[in-house]
């Protein structure tokens, strides 16, 4: 006798080679549980034909019920040795000569599989090879086979009262056993029965390749296809400085402001433009443009000095009349005359920009790119200023936005880096919309159209790029949504219907549920043959 060993995944044509590769006329299959070949009866009516046709006789032994109960309905000898009690495995019990089987009343796994097949030409065939009557010589071997127990038995007994009082403590030690393996068998039938169904219902396709629309304060309305959207709006600015590429040469004078006091009289006096400033250098500066100087205050017969500033240009370029600050500046224009010493100037900062030479300065091409790069991080700091005040759960889409600039100075100046600076003030409004509310109005669409029979059970959504009136509120986009729905079950109905149902009537509620494909139905453990009584220990997944 051969014994193989058989993988869970193993096919039932691997299977058959084995069979007929093997040596001995006699092989045991060993099957673990939740072995692929449980998962047809047809793969055992093929191991049956195809070791009937080599002339070799096979046995299976599985701990898998399944496959006991299988192996059974297509006539192959199969025994699970965990549970078979005062019994050894085929390989210690069959002998080399061939052993004359009995047949045992129809199982729940023979009902089954008539209820299976009741539909097909040849059940009654079938079910018939199941239940055939015993021999003669089988009934006779069972006579026997009792009376033998029953011999053994009353031997049994005898011998219990000739062992007295130790034989009758170690009886007690195991009828206390006999009462906790009750008791476990009790919880087993009690606590761990369960059933689960995996039920596949039909399915159909539905989908929508067009325009959604977006209002601010708008309800969601799954006829029309509109959904409620909401406007985030945020300001910034900034200051930036750019190197100038262009090169120039430049005679440029120094500039700067004198305060120029009046000590003479009350009366105001006008100095015209290019009025002359002379420093104690002889640096001459002039009045860029006229100006008048307050008159002098008398305060108890004492004149106090009036004064206004006013800007002042040198009179040659060059840097030599970039000096630091005059307390005293007289004008030439009064010498010889009283006004010369009452009438005087005074510079408090120093003068600046006197130059002659080649200098830097900003071209167009320099302004043009400096204001697109500030534009561009103006809008990416604005950007994302408001993606940290959109809620996660809203979307925005590819042209749901818009950026404006409120604001530039251009500082063309080149300081001493060579850099010019630039100020800019822009503003961002984006439009966004919860994705939940168009997914809902999608499905609320797609199930009412299929009469509500149908729910969708997954989807595809796809986003086109937006239009938007700002002021309007208005956002609107394509989409290309694909759903695929599903026959609807109700589950909670189906679990009170089917409770404490027989594994037949669970089959007849099942199958005859509408909208079903396929179904998948467990009881476990093993010998479990009806649905429990508790909800919680009936499980429904619908796919």
């Amino acid at each position: 006798m051969r014994k193989i060993n058989i993988n869970k995944s193993d096919e039932a044509a691997s299977i058959v080679e084995k069979i007929i590769e093997a040596e001995s006329n006699e092989v045991i299959l060993i099957i673990p549980r939740f072995s692929q070949l449980a998962d047809s009866l047809n793969n055992f009516h093929l191991l049956k034909r195809e070791a009937d046709a080599v002339d070799k006789k096979i046995y299976i032994e599985s701990v898998d019920n399944r496959v006991v109960e299988l192996a059974e309905l297509s006539g192959i000898e199969a025994i699970n040795p965990f549970f078979v009690k005062n019994k050894r495995q085929f390989s210690d019990i069959i002998p080399k000569k061939e052993k004359v089987l009995k047949k045992s009343a129809p199982t729940d796994a023979q009902k089954d599989y008539e209820y299976e097949f009741a539909d097909t030409p040849d059940h009654k065939s079938r079910i018939k090879s199941f239940f055939k009557p015993k021999s003669a010589v089988e009934e006779i071997k069972e006579l026997e086979e009792k009376k033998v127990l029953q011999n053994s038995h009353s031997s049994y007994q005898q011998d219990e009262e000739e062992r007295g009082p130790i034989f009758k403590l170690s009886h007690l030690k195991l009828g206390a056993g006999a009462v906790l393996l009750g008791l476990v068998v009790y919880s087993a039938i009690v606590f761990l029965p369960k059933a689960d169904l995996n039920i596949v219902t039909k399915k159909t396709e539905w989908a929508y390749n067009d325009s959604i629309v977006t209002q601010v304060s708008a309800e969601s309305n799954f006829k029309t296809l509109t959904i409620p959207n909401q406007k985030f709006t945020s300001t910034k600015s900034t200051s930036m400085e750019f190197l100038a590429t262009g090169k120039k040469q430049v005679s440029d004078k120094a500039t700067g402001t004198i305060t120029i006091y009046n000590s003479y009289s009350s009366e105001p006096q006008t100095l015209v433009q290019d009025t002359r400033f002379l420093s104690p250098e002889g640096k001459i500066f002039k009045l860029k443009q006229r100006i008048i100087v307050p008159g002098a205050k008398i305060s108890e017969g004492k004149i106090l000095p009036s004064s206004i500033d006013a800007a002042v240009i040198a009179e040659k370029v060059g840097e030599e009349y970039n000096i630091g600050p005059v307390k005293l500046y007289t004008i030439p224009g009064f010498k010889g005359s009283p006004k010369y010493d009452a009438f005087y100037g005074e510079s408090k900062e120093s003068m600046k920009g006197g130059f002659v030479g080649e200098v830097a300065y900003p071209t167009a091409a320099d302004l043009a790119d400096a204001t697109k790069k500030i534009k561009e991080v103006l809008e990416g700091g604005l950007k994302n200023d408001l993606d940290s005040q959109i809620p996660s759960d809203f979307e925005t889409l590819e042209g749901a936005s818009v950026f404006s600039l409120l604001k530039q100075e251009n500082n063309q100046e080149v300081n001493k880096a060579g850099n010019f600076s630039i100020l800019a003030e822009a503003e961002m409004t984006i439009i966004a919309f919860r994705e939940a509310d168009l997914i809902n109005v999608l499905k609320q669409r797609a199930e009412s159209e299929e009469d509500d029979i149908y729910e969708v059970k997954s989807y595809t959504l796809d986003y086109g790029i937006a239009r938007m009136d700002v002021s309007a509120g208005r956002l609107s986009f394509p989409v290309d949504y694909k759903a695929l729905l599903s026959y609807k079950i109700d589950t909670e109905k189906l679990r009170s219907e089917i409770m404490g149902q027989t594994e037949v009537e669970l089959k007849k509620i099942i199958f005859s549920l509408p909208g079903l494909d396929t179904a998948n139905i467990s009881l476990w453990p093993f010998w479990v043959k009806k649905v429990p009584n508790k909800l919680n220990r009936i499980n429904i997944t619908v796919d």
